[in-house]
Parts: C-alpha cells; sequence; structure tokens
C-alpha cells in the first residue's frame, strides 16, 4: 500500500510540474494561399494579415501554393492538421468553381470551416480607347457585323470566359475567347493590341492602367460596384443571364476546433471596420466587405450552384 501510495504521490508531484497548457496561439500561424505572389488574392491577404495578427495574437506567415486554378492550394491546406496552425486565405472560392470546369471532385462545404469573407472581387471587360466600342452594347453591334474578329482575353478566370460566353449567346453573338494563365500577360496583350477585349479582376494592372485613361471599362461581370468608377455598368443589368463574383476569405480544414474558428472570426470582423485598412484597400482598388463564417459558406455552395446553371446553359447554347 505504501508503494502505492508513493507511486501515487510521484506522479502528482510529476503532473504539477508540468507547464500548464498554453493558450491558443502560441506559435506563429502558416496562410496558404493557393494562388502565386502578386495577384489579388496575394496582396489582400497580405494587407489583412499584418492587421489579423495583431487581433490574434502572433504573425500570420504567407505562404503561396498557386496553380491548378487554386485546386492544389486549397487541399494542400485542407489536409492540414486542424490545429489551428495552418489556415487558408484569398480566393479559395475560385477553386470551389474551377472543379466544375476542371472535372475535379467537388468539395462539400460543410467540411471547410470557414472564418469569414473579407472583400467580393468582380471581374471586368476592358478595352483600348481606341476601339470603336465603349460600351457593352456597341461592342455587340461591332461583333455582329464583324463576325469572327473580335478577340476577347481571359486573365486566368474560366468563370469570366462562361459569363462572356453566356452573354454573347443571349445577344446573338460570339467571341474568339483566349485563356491566359494569369492577368499580367493578358494585360500586356490588350495593351499592345494583340488582343481588342480583356476580362480583369478589380485592383489588378489592367485596372491600374484604367485608372491612368490607358484603358477603359467597358462592363462589370459581377456584382459590386467599381471603385473609382461608379458609372460601370453591370453586365447582368444589360441582360446577361449570368454574373462572377467572388469572396475573398479564410477558412481552416474540417475539424478545427469551433473555439478557434470563432476566434477568427471575431477577429476578422474587427479588423475590417479598421479604418486605415479599408482606407488602403479602396486605395488599391478593392471594395473590403465582411462575411461570417456562415455567409461565407452559403456564398461559395450558391456560387458553386451558379456555375452548373451557366456551363448548363452554355453547352445548350452552343448547340444552337
Amino acid at each position: 500500500m505504501k508503494k502505492i501510495l508513493g507511486l501515487i504521490l510521484a506522479v502528482g508531484l510529476m503532473l504539477g510540474a508540468l507547464p500548464a497548457r498554453a493558450e491558443y496561439p502560441d506559435k506563429a500561424i502558416t496562410c496558404i494561399v493557393p494562388f502565386a505572389p502578386g495577384g489579388a488574392a496575394d496582396i489582400t491577404v497580405r494587407m489583412v494579415a499584418d492587421y489579423l495578427s495583431k487581433e490574434i495574437g502572433q504573425p500570420l506567415v504567407i505562404v503561396n501554393k498557386g496553380g491548378g486554378s487554386g485546386i492544389p492550394g486549397l487541399n494542400f491546406g485542407l489536409k492540414a492538421r486542424p490545429d489551428g496552425y495552418t489556415v487558408l486565405g484569398g480566393s479559395i472560392g475560385n477553386a470551389f468553381v474551377a472543379t466544375y470546369f476542371l472535372g475535379a471532385p467537388a468539395y462539400d462545404m460543410d467540411k471547410i470551416a470557414f472564418v469569414g469573407a473579407y472583400m467580393p472581387h468582380d471581374r471586368l471587360l476592358l478595352t483600348r480607347p481606341d476601339k470603336p466600342y465603349k460600351t457593352w452594347q456597341e461592342l455587340v453591334e461591332y461583333a455582329r457585323t464583324h463576325p469572327g474578329e473580335v478577340a476577347i482575353g481571359h486573365g486566368a478566370s474560366q468563370e469570366g470566359l462562361e459569363v462572356v460566353k453566356a452573354a454573347g449567346i443571349k445577344a446573338g453573338v460570339s467571341f474568339n475567347q483566349v485563356m491566359y494563365k494569369s492577368g499580367g500577360p493578358a494585360t500586356a496583350d490588350l495593351l499592345g493590341d494583340h488582343i481588342d477585349v480583356c476580362d480583369l479582376g478589380t485592383g489588378t494592372a489592367g485596372f491600374q492602367a484604367a485608372r491612368k485613361g490607358d484603358l477603359i471599362i467597358i462592363a462589370n461581370l459581377g456584382t459590386a460596384e467599381v471603385p473609382f468608377f461608379p458609372d460601370v455598368p453591370k453586365l447582368r443589368d444589360m441582360g446577361a443571364p449570368f454574373a462572377t463574383s467572388l469572396m475573398y476569405g479564410f477558412a481552416f480544414p474540417n475539424g478545427t476546433p469551433e473555439a478557434i474558428r470563432l476566434k477568427w472570426e471575431q477577429a476578422l470582423a474587427k479588423v475590417m471596420q479598421n479604418k486605415e485598412l479599408l482606407d488602403k484597400m479602396h486605395a488599391a482598388g478593392f471594395t473590403p466587405a465582411f462575411l461570417n463564417g456562415k455567409e461565407y459558406r452559403e456564398f461559395s455552395r450558391n456560387s458553386t450552384i451558379a456555375v452548373q446553371e451557366m456551363l448548363k446553359y452554355n453547352k445548350q447554347g452552343s448547340k444552337k
């Protein structure tokens, strides 16, 4: 009995000597951005991360894993240990819709711990000022009288391509559509007059060129307002059957403790009220807007449904 009591006492002393469990987080957090450096996803994540790290209490280490429309990077992050020390950030919704273009397995939105979103990112149709069309209606008429002549580039957005294709089907015209690996080469070819029109995101190099007057914006393919261009019409408002709008945000792998996810959601909500951050984002051409985790999940779910409907519409329209 004395030996047993002695053993219990020794174990108790050992446990008492162990340090108390550290409160989350007690080390740096890895943020996986499923796109290459320099794009809107990377730029905006870094903007928000500077403020989030102060709220969370630890630095966010940005790791870019680009390629494959964001799918490989997203999959990498979702397979990480769900302990709160690996988070996904940026345009993760791009991968959600890309699965339907690439024939990859679709994501189960209920198996992703959505933190929240920090901005919608819309896409724009831009052209050179010397072109004979300055509006969507003028572009349609030109394409109708010059069949097969209008080349429209797309800065790595299959969804943008499909939206323009659907709008063309509805208007009774077709375009020569060219897909680029990124917005940089697409912008260069547009400025160099190698393509006639280009679909690029807000805040990109093409958008900045429009701010300087080197390009003009024909239409917004999305649903938000365009910074510095409040009068740009939305393609959907002009009769196009579909729109494209991605929400940029953060998410954890499935199984991440709810207390951690909620801590991040609350921190993101607070950060998105910081005037200094909002001013920086506006100045760069972005439109900050907060969605909580539940809203972000539903937005993502609805986006994938819309993409499936659009692909079906375009497939039927191409047969006519």
